[in-house]
Formats: structure tokens, sequence, C-alpha cells
């Protein structure tokens, strides 16, 4: 993993990829909350932070806590693993009426200085070892002030194409944050402060479109979010009159700017293929718009519930449109085959139906613009869930995330790998990267992770609090999971139910509500079972789901029947067998190992 997210002071090292806080080299426990306020004072390095400031980033408000005593214990116990004496701290210091700093954060190293001190001590951490963490930037959609309205599509590229050329820049410290999360905050009346506040920002960049004749002109200005200071402006002028034009010249111009001093070989990885039509280009966002919003969904519990996969149909049409307008665009190609591969893992169409379209259209992308992330991706998704070549998956996931950095989806599904192989460790990392980049459209990633890890208490205690909570639809999905592995079966069903109502499935949830009342958990459990083989006599449904459902009941050999009959089918979940919770009590045994064996992977590291 990278270094620079290590964060030292005296002989402690807080690794805050992994979680980490360590003395010498030995783990020094700390609670979840503690170590989240640990790090949320290590990261700002002696920046005074208010303690509503920090009530808010921890408990967002939460009616439910005692807060001030919550907070209160955590100071307390972060001092006692930092060995930190209260009357006279070295690192957490109390600012009486104002708030919290921690002190002593060793600086960055300069290279000259860094060199020397490694000469002077053998023993001494590299240079890079000591970067603070990446900088969080966030593109909003630029304002369209020509008074034309189909330049709309104009600003949304802009502020894309901005945003994906400044996170490839130097992924190490600029993260910028993805534009389903952007989105969400066109023509907001929130302030940059309130902003920088949801999404943890250091700086937000914003910009305008105005039209004066045959003159185009783009603004731009750069925020610093502590202060709401305006620290870089430019102004870009084209006469040029073509969409493409125009935004090649912008963004090569901010490029400029920002970064005069990137090597050759650095602006080389920066060259990517711009749409050829803005008409495509719109239709591809607006696709992926629909399609974030459904494949964001847990599959397991999506296909198990047969919740309805409209957004992923939506999806098809606008990257269909895309290709209509630009039958070249390698963009609309992989947005078609992402939706032909969500749709058989979501449980829509068998995987001989879905993964080798996703395939032909995965390389149809790759021959148009074979530097393509998206097109790397998608490629790896069919050789994870459909080839089990775990090797090639892993490889293209690299390849993706080597031209994009910043790019989500892409660190989404690699950490879904690295968990279902046993790099655990790796895994988790990977999806709070992804959360951290794209906070809105991945909320629930890190509770999915934990799923997959098996780490069911985990998210139990810290999704599970007194009174109603407002979590996405995702994270009720994984509650619903959590609860039953740890045998809370009348929270499994609140959950379930909840999951279900905010998917528009009320009668369902009905349903099993009263299944749950009449017959106690193990009714919901055969009410499931006979669903899925009524819905199996007249649509495509999963062997797999069946085999789950036979396991939730302890019934092996049925669920031995149909675990085979998904093998032969290639059931797409089925590469994550390891990680799978209802099949747990059967791992050791020879006849699922032999099933193992048939899907490869597995612990490599």
């Amino acid at each position: 993993m990278s270094t620079d997210r290590i964060i030292r002071f005296a002989d402690f090292e807080l690794d805050v990829e992994r979680y980490q806080l360590r003395r010498d080299g030995a783990e020094v426990r700390l609670e979840r909350l503690p170590m989240d306020l640990l790090i949320l004072l290590a990261s700002r390095r002696g920046e005074l932070i208010a303690r509503a400031d920090i009530v808010d980033r921890l408990w967002a408000g939460s009616p439910f806590r005692d807060t001030d005593n919550g907070l209160n214990t955590a100071i307390r116990k972060i001092r006692i693993a930092l060995a930190d004496d209260p009357a006279n701290p070295r690192h957490l210091i109390t600012v009486k009426g104002k708030g919290y700093r921690f002190d002593g954060i060793r600086p960055e190293l300069s290279e000259d200085h860094g060199a020397s001190a490694a000469a002077r001590d053998s023993h001494a951490p590299r240079e890079s070892e000591h970067t603070a963490p990446a900088v969080r930037m966030l593109v909003l959609p630029f304002d369209n002030h020509t008074g034309d309205a189909s330049q709309e599509s104009l600003c949304c590229q802009l502020a894309d194409e901005i945003s994906v050329t400044l996170g490839a820049l130097n992924p190490e410290r600029l993260l910028t944050i993805a534009r389903t999360t952007a989105a969400r905050y066109r023509a907001t009346e929130k302030s940059i402060g309130e902003i920088a506040r949801e999404l943890k920002l250091d700086y937000v960049l914003e910009g305008s479109l105005t039209r004066a004749g045959q003159q185009t002109r783009i603004l731009t200005r750069l925020i610093r979010c502590a202060d709401e200071a305006q620290i870089w402006s430019r102004a870009h002028e084209s006469a040029t009159q073509g969409a493409l034009d125009i935004l090649k010249e912008a963004v090569a111009a901010l490029a400029e700017n920002l970064a005069s001093t990137l090597s050759e070989q650095q602006r080389k990885r920066l060259e990517r293929r711009l749409p050829v039509d803005p008409a495509a280009h719109d239709a591809y966002v607006r696709g992926r718009f629909f399609w974030y919003r459904r494949v964001h969904f847990e599959a397991g519990f999506c296909a198990h519930h047969g919740i309805d996969g409209e957004d992923f149909v939506r999806s098809r049409t606008y990257f269909e449109a895309a290709l209509e307008h630009d039958p070249s665009y390698a963009l609309g190609y992989t947005g078609l085959s992402n939706y032909y591969g969500s749709t058989v893992v979501h449980g829509f169409v068998a995987p001989d139906d879905g993964w080798p379209v996703a395939r032909s259209l995965a390389e149809s992308a790759l021959e148009l613009d074979p530097d393509l992330p998206e097109a790397h991706h998608a490629l790896a998704a069919v050789r994870y869930f459909y080839d089990w070549d775990w090797d090639q998956a892993e490889a293209g996931f690299k390849e993706a995330l080597r031209r994009n950095p910043s790019y989500p989806e892409a660190h989404r599904l690699y950490a879904r790998m690295l968990v279902a192989a046993g790099r655990r460790a790796e895994g988790d990392a990977a999806m709070e990267r992804a959360e951290r980049i794209d906070p809105l459209a991945f909320q629930g990633s890190r509770a999915f992770g934990m799923v997959m890890s098996g780490r069911h208490a985990e998210v139990v205690s810290e999704y599970l609090a007194p009174g109603h909570m407002d979590h996405s639809p995702l994270v009720y999905q994984l509650l619903a999971t959590a609860f039953e592995v740890k045998k809370l079966y009348a929270q499994a069903v609140d959950a379930t139910v909840e999951a279900l109502e905010r998917c528009n499935q009320q009668t369902r949830a009905t349903t099993i509500r009263a299944r749950w009342e009449t017959g106690g958990y193990d009714a919901v459990l055969r009410w499931y079972l006979e669903d899925l083989l009524a819905r199996r006599r007249v649509r495509y449904t999963s062997p797999l789901l069946v085999a789950e459902a036979y396991a939730r009941l302890a019934q092996p050999d049925d669920m031995f029947h149909w675990l085979e009959t998904a093998l032969a089918e290639r059931s797409s979940r089925l590469c994550e067998l390891r990680t799978n919770p209802w099949f747990a009590p059967w791992r050791p045994t020879g006849r699922m190992r032999l099933i193992e064996k048939h899907i490869g992977g597995g612990p490599t590291r």
C-alpha cells in the first residue's frame, strides 16, 4: 500500500489505510469511535477543531447518542492509548471553550533533508513515508451563463474532464471526488463550507461558461475550504466554435496552469480520448447515473427478493443512444458492457446470455481506445465474474487504476476480488478508498467490505443505534444479512423490511412481516424458498439463490445439489463463494472444497 497515509508522531504510527495504530511496530488497540477521532485530529496536523465540528463529523448530528459523554470518553481512551498525561499532554491538546488539536506530528521531509537524514540513520523512513494525506478536491458542475440551454452538456463535460485530468496529475497527493457525487451539488443552495463539511474537502474548484458574440469565455477559481478564500483563478477564452475544440483547449490550459512542472511522462498519463460528439457524452453520463443508482445495491439481496432493474433498463437506453450519436465512442461500449454484466450479477439474465456480450463490448471499447480505464475495468469484470481468471482480472483492474487512480468503480470491484481471494486487508483498504473518492454514490461500501470479510459483528455494532437511523438502501440490505448471521432475527426482519420499502417493495415487505409474526424466522425462510422455486418456474432465477435458501434452512443435500447446478451454469456470484456467509458451516467439507477448487482463486498472499 501507499505509505502516504501513515502519520507519525513520537514512537507511534497511525496507519489510516489499515485503520491501525502502532507503537514501535506493535499494534495499539483502539475502538472504532476513538480511532475515527484520532484519525480526524491527527490528519489536521495541529489545526484546532471545534467540539461541534467533531460531533458533526463523527455522529452526523444523531439525536440518539449522548455525544458529550461519547466525545469525552473517546478523548480519554485516546490519551490512555498514547500514554498522554491529561494534565500535561504532548499530543492531544484541549483548548478550553474551543475544541481540540493534535500536536507533535512529524513534518514532511524535503528530498534533500530526507536523503541526509537517511544517511545519518540507516533506520530512517523514506521521504515518501512522511507525506501528508492526499488533498481532497471537488470540481463542481460549471454554471451556464450563455443563455443557451444547449450548452448545459458542454458545462457538464468541462467539469468531468477537469476532474479526471486533475485526479490523474498526482493521485498520491490529490484526490478528486467523482462526478456522481459532484452532480448532486448542481444548483445547490449550500455554501462551500457546508459542502466541504459533508465531503471532508480541502478545496473546491468551480467555474462558469459565458459567451459574447463569437467568443467563449471559461472562468475557473479554486476555493480553500478552511476559510472559503479564493486562492487561484483563471480565465480561458476561445474563438473556436466546436464544443470538442473548446473542451480540449480549456482542459489543456487548466492543466498547464495548475501543473506546469509536470514531466513529459506525467503529461502522457493525462492523455485520454475526449468525446467526438458532445451529445454522445451527454447520453453516456445520463446512462451512468441510472447504472450507478442501481448497481450499488447488494446483488444477492436484490436477486433474492426480485427487486426490479428499471434503472438498468434506463441506463441501457442512454448507452445505446450514445452509440447512435457516435458509433466510435468507446465509453458507450463500456457502458453497455457494464449493463450486460450487471444484469447477470443482479439476477436478471443467465450468465451465458449476458457475459459473452459484455466481453465483446469491452473488447470493442479497447480496440477503439486501448488507454481507456473504463474499458480495462469492463473486461476485468468479465474475467472475474465469468471466466474466474483471477490473475487476468487483477491485471485488468490494475491497468484501469494505473490510467485513472481516482476511478472509484474500479477500486470497488477490485476490492471485492481481493476480499474473495482472501487478501482482506488490501480489499478493505481499496473499498474505503472507493468510498472516499465518491462518498455519496458509494454510501455503504465499507459495510459491504466488512460483510464480505465476515466482520458481521462490526457491521451490527457500527450501524445499529437506538431509534431510526437514515441509511442508504444498501446499508439496510447488508444489515439484514449481518443480523441473520448473528441470529438477531427480529432485527434481520426489520432491516429486510426497511430495505424493501426503500426499494418500493411494500407488498413483499408486508408479507415477510406477517410470516415473522405468525411463524417466526423459520417461516420467513421457508417462504423465501417457496418464492424462489415458484419464480424459477416462470423466469430465469439463479440456482445459486436456491442453494443459499437451502443453506439458510440447514438442508445440505439440497444445498449441494443446487450449488453444483450453479457451478455448471457459472453463476456469477459463485466466485465469491468463500465469503458467502450462508455456506460457511460446510466450508470444511470435501464436497465444498471440490466446488471451491473449480472456482479457483483463493488466498495467494
